[in-house]
């Protein structure tokens, strides 16, 4: 829930909101990542005792002039992206519900706007960084020794180009063994379309392994990921377990910028650089 000390009103107009879009079939971290924005913008009217829904052009203007480059506490291009994202449509939602007649965080192109033919805030974009060759290898000869399943997941994010939303949802039925194949459902994509992805011949005995371990257990359908902790044991392993796992990997191998993504990107960069087109 959102907590603010003077915008109770306004919490509770975003939790219905919030609500609103989970109904609608937003994922659970769409959710997260909007109410934490929110959160941050009602902190900023509650410094400067203004009602969040009542907010002007100028209002917000002083709410995103200290998030800027070279201020000193900037946030992220992407960071402040999504806030003003998530700001923009609450305000979207006040006018269908005729609490206000215009949003005061404008879209490119508003008319009689001072931000009209441009975003309000320049997006600043840039290239992902991912690991040489030699710190692959180095992160590769960590992970050898991790768990079956571990292993296992490192090797299909990394041959499927796979988001961590997509690795972790992967289905024993998705699973192609013979051709080895995978298939990513629709509902599991950011783009919303099905697609298949294949693995390369080194991963089937590792997978082997993992679904003769799986069927020891009892475990014939449904997630091809398990949790093991004592507390979910057997449950679907959530990508927030995945994350923490990636990000256990960063502080062992000294690898700070590596992230579930990163594997995405570096398998990428390794078909760009064999010569393969990169469609995505």
């Amino acid at each position: 829930m959102l907590t603010t000390l003077f915008c109770t009103p306004a919490s509770s107009l975003a939790e219905r909101w919030l609500g609103l879009l989970s109904d609608l079939g937003r994922s659970p971290a769409t959710i997260h990542a909007y109410r934490g924005a929110l959160t941050h913008f009602f902190h900023f009217c509650c410094q400067r005792e203004l009602t969040p829904e009542q907010a002007s052009f100028e209002d917000i203007a002083a709410y995103i002039r200290p998030q800027l480059p070279g201020m000193p506490h900037p946030a992220a291009s992407a960071t402040l992206q999504l806030r003003l994202s998530a700001i923009r449509l609450w305000f979207d939602y006040l006018i269908y519900m005729g609490m206000i007649s215009r949003n005061p965080l404008p879209r490119a192109g508003t008319p009689d706007m001072p931000s009209a033919g441009r975003g309000m805030v320049q997006r600043i974009t840039r290239l992902p960084r991912i690991p040489d060759d030699c710190q692959w290898y180095h992160l590769l000869s960590y992970v050898s020794d991790c768990s079956l399943r571990d292993r296992l997941m490192l090797a299909l994010a990394y041959h499927g180009a796979l988001r961590r939303t997509e690795v972790t949802t992967v289905a024993l039925e998705d699973i192609d063994p013979a051709h080895r194949l995978i298939r990513i459902r629709a509902e599991n994509t950011k783009s919303k379309r099905e697609r298949v992805v294949c693995y390369g011949p080194a991963i089937t005995p590792v997978l082997a392994a993992h679904l003769r371990n799986l069927r020891q257990t009892g475990i014939t359908g449904g997630a091809l990921f398990r949790s093991i902790s004592d507390r979910n044991y057997g449950s679907p392993l959530s990508y927030w377990s995945w994350s923490k796992t990636v990000r256990e990997w960063s502080d062992k191998t000294g690898m700070p910028y590596l992230t579930t993504h990163t594997f995405r990107h570096l398998r990428l960069t390794h078909l760009a650089r064999a010569g393969w087109s990169c469609m995505r």
